[in-house]
């Protein structure tokens, strides 16, 4: 007879609500991937000024459900009433659903403070998967002594830490993170991410997915490349997907004429963003700091060459047979990257990159490795 299944509260600290709907979507992919063999419930509280009391929301998912938690407005400070909403959500589904077996913690903050309660009061174990670019040395600024200390404290509770690369590890224990660590990256439904056979097309087609921030993206070195290379061929287009608006290089593309060149889609769901990536040439990301870009994964898993910096976790997932790593700045070498790669993207072996996502990076590998973190806790 099977071991009945683990009961697993998830809290994430990114969620999507309104005004933010993809929010920690690659949150939500690790739930996703170890669903199937575990209970999930991902329980979420935020202040919605439309309701007038407390109020539960029930989303279901393909295999877990999330539990919303809608709190007034009040005089309160909204950490508080965000505090006393997770204990009572937490009662909620004690009640409802399940007694939790064990807590996972999506990112250390600011929900780490509630799963550092529920361990101390009621002896409530979690695991931690972080995902979060303040540990990095650019970043530092961020890391005063009192988030260093509370993110510490979080930390050194959990039972396992989950950095999604092996280089957030060696960052995270700079500050003094001891607990055992398992790396396990990001995931990418390749049910959804999959080549197909393209239809031929007049231009050839890069893309770039982003916020288009530029201190971490640098988006706008990737423009200005763009610009030097219009100069030397005109038989390309870069895509752009953007959550976010980048005037400083909207407006560099309107006033260089590179209209084009440069084409800007906007935000888009899921099911739209797999076709920018089935019908692209090769991905370019040029950033200045990363940990593990979902971009890429998806981007592999597509069957897709990569240009990209040596930047984070990066450096664990790319090698030549996948593309060209660069070191973050250098615009010289990014216009000779697409300049040689927009020649010679054909001569990648694009099953052999699907097959290399396969094997590290899709649902089912990854959910097996939660679900082995999930049984090593007693």
């Amino acid at each position: 007879m099977s071991e009945p299944k683990k009961n697993v509260l998830h809290l994430m600290s990114w969620f999507p609500r309104p005004g933010q709907p993809l929010s920690g979507n690659f949150c939500f992919k690790h739930i996703r991937s170890v669903s199937d063999d575990v209970n999930s419930i991902v329980l979420s509280a935020y202040v919605d000024d439309n309701v007038k009391k407390r109020e539960v929301e029930i989303v279901e998912h393909a295999n877990f459900k999330q539990v919303y938690v809608h709190i007034p407005t009040s005089a309160l400070p909204s950490s508080i009433r965000l505090f006393h909403a997770y204990n009572w959500g937490l009662k909620y589904i004690k009640k409802h659903f399940f007694n939790p077996d064990l807590v996972h913690l999506h990112v250390a903050l600011p929900l780490g403070r509630v799963a550092l309660y529920w361990r101390k009061r009621f002896g409530l174990k979690y695991v931690m998967t972080e995902h979060w670019t303040i540990y990095q040395p650019q970043n530092a600024k961020e890391m005063t002594p009192k988030v260093q200390r509370l993110i510490r404290s979080i930390a050194n509770h959990a039972e396992v830490i989950l950095p999604v690369s092996c280089d957030l590890q060696k960052n995270m224990q700079h500050y003094g993170i001891t607990r055992p660590f398992r790396c396990i990256p990001n995931v990418v439904d390749t049910a959804i991410f999959h080549p197909i056979v393209k239809a031929p097309h007049e231009k050839k087609r890069l893309l770039h997915i982003s916020t288009l921030r530029d201190a971490a993206k640098n988006f706008s070195g990737i423009v200005r490349v763009v610009e030097k290379l219009s100069k030397q061929r005109q038989d390309f287009v870069l895509d752009v997907v953007n959550d976010f608006e980048n005037p400083s290089a909207a407006r560099y593309v309107s006033e260089h004429h590179l209209e084009d060149f440069v084409v800007f889609h906007g935000k888009k769901e899921e099911n739209e963003i797999t076709d920018f990536y089935k019908n692209s040439d090769f991905f370019v990301l040029f950033s200045n700091f990363e940990n593990l870009p979902c971009v890429i994964i998806e981007s592999f898993a597509c069957g897709l060459p990569v240009i990209t910096t040596d930047v984070g976790g990066i450096c664990e997932m790319m090698d030549d047979t996948r593309g060209i790593t660069l070191h973050a700045g250098d615009e010289d070498a990014l216009l000779h990257a697409i300049n040689h790669l927009l020649d010679h993207y054909q001569e990648f072996d694009f099953q052999q990159i699907k097959e290399y996502a396969e094997n590290h990076f899709s649902m089912p590998v990854i959910g097996a490795q939660l679900l082995q973190v999930y049984n090593g806790i007693q």
